[in-house]
């Protein structure tokens, strides 16, 4: 799975160098960040595709651990665990139905209809708009790419005995609580200021 992320983290640097902002012309910074602005959904949507086929390949690689359970011919208890292909199925239906686990998971934290892009920052239209807005969208990116590496990580705990390496559950757990409150940052700024009594 390792692999997977490396080629994903590839594909994105290439996407990103090969952008008209990374051109050897003199740019500004209002540019950039407005050729960065414009790249970020294309990127979004190529690790929504990437979730996707992850999804499909651990939702046939769960059925294929099933078909192993059922064929299982020898009274050897410990050999399989059926757990494992149940996480594999799980974590397979979160990713193929991405969008919504995403919109569930911000449901969770914040119950008054949460709106991920609350923030509107293209009235005030000066080079601070554009920096947050691109800020935000780029850890709404990571967040996003956070929460689908928790889901994978959560197919490790069902492994071959049914274990898998201590401390996983917690590490794909906080990668999945991360990744929601970096794709709901607006709200996660606005809930921390209320709870400190930070005026903005």
């Amino acid at each position: 799975m390792n692999n997977i992320i490396r080629v994903i983290i590839f594909t994105l640097s290439v996407l990103l160098i090969s952008t008209p902002a990374f051109s050897f012309s003199t740019v500004d910074a209002g540019t950039m960040l407005q050729q960065l602005i414009d790249q970020v959904p294309a990127i979004m949507r190529l690790v929504t595709a990437l979730a996707y086929v992850m999804g499909f390949f651990f939702v046939y690689k769960g059925l294929m651990e099933f078909k192993k359970f059922g064929e299982q011919r020898t009274q050897m208890s410990g050999e399989h665990h059926i757990m494992g292909p149940l996480t594999l199925l799980f974590v397979g239906a979160m990713l193929i139905y991405l969008p919504s686990t995403v919109w569930v998971g911000v449901n969770t934290f914040w119950a008054d209809k949460p709106n991920i892009y609350a923030y509107d920052v293209s009235s005030g239209g000066d080079a601070w708009s554009s920096m947050t807005e691109a800020v935000y969208l780029l850890v709404q990116l990571i967040g996003t790419i956070s929460f689908i590496r928790g889901l994978v990580m959560l197919t490790h705990i069902g492994g071959q005995h049914g274990g898998g390496q201590p401390g996983t559950f917690g590490k794909a757990l906080a990668h999945i609580i991360a990744g929601i409150l970096c794709i709901n940052l607006y709200g996660f700024i606005q809930m921390i200021s209320a709870t400190l009594g930070i005026q903005w």
